[in-house]
């Protein structure tokens, strides 16, 4: 006896589009029949990939319209962002982010610092984020706009804007330079800025950072069930007071 993939439940069929990109189901299936187009308009929604793999100009403008439906950006709820190849998909995240207000899952992929600062001061705190990924591809330049930041200056306002953070993947490079931004002032007695928010919630921290802030990651997040740390050198601008302290 045969079975027609019509006749197949809807948790089957579900875990099926598991195997697809969005606009790939999108594209197969939400013109089939009546019983197809209201499952993927009601459907809990699956990840979503903006701007990989030579993504076309034309895909991305469908994510564009699409994503900016109410039935589709009120249930989403893991996004990737990437601005790898050149699109603005960064900004565009900027002016709706704080409309996807189930969002769980948000990764960043090489945002340069002016769109990533956008990005974080679109939103109000979104208690539904359990999982936030900040990275840099090894050929992208846009950690180079992360010159003259120093340690601690977004763990702050990530903290504050995403307190349910269960995972934080948070690769911010910061490239080193002998002038440090005049926007950030570093204490005389800290080689960073400090953080002051807790999150009970924090369970696991992939960082990229001193021993000196790795120290004080420590002792301020005791509850760490898992930590991944890349060393890099200490930095200080020349006028810190700290600059020639011996014990550093």
């Amino acid at each position: 006896m045969s079975t027609i993939f019509e006749n197949l439940s809807g948790e089957l069929i579900y875990d099926i589009f598991l195997y697809f990109q969005y606009y790939e189901i999108w594209n197969l299936f939400s013109d089939l029949n009546s019983r197809f187009t209201a499952m993927i308009n009601n459907m809990s929604f699956m990840p979503v990939y903006l701007g990989f793999n030579g993504m076309s100009i034309a895909l991305t403008e469908f994510y564009y319209r699409h994503l900016s439906q109410p039935n589709v950006f009120n249930s989403l709820i893991s996004l990737c962002v990437s601005d790898k190849f050149g699109f603005d998909n960064g900004l565009w995240l900027s002016s709706h982010l704080s409309t996807f207000i189930n969002l769980r899952h948000l990764s960043l992929i090489d945002i340069k610092r002016s769109t990533f600062e956008l990005i974080l001061n679109s939103l109000s705190p979104m208690n539904s984020l359990n999982i936030f990924s900040v990275d840099f591809s090894e050929s992208d330049r846009a950690h180079y706009t992360f010159f003259g930041v120093p340690e601690g200056v977004y763990y702050e306002r990530i903290f504050r804007l995403f307190p349910s953070l269960h995972v934080g993947h948070l690769l911010l490079k910061r490239y080193m330079h002998n002038t440090i931004d005049s926007q950030f002032v570093l204490p005389s007695n800290k080689p960073f800025l400090p953080i002051q928010t807790s999150l009970s919630n924090l369970k696991s921290l992939t960082i990229e950072c001193s021993i000196y802030f790795l120290s004080h990651l420590i002792e301020h997040l005791p509850q760490l069930e898992q930590l991944n740390y890349k060393h890099t050198d200490l930095w200080l601008p020349q006028e810190h007071p700290l600059r020639n302290d011996n014990n550093l």
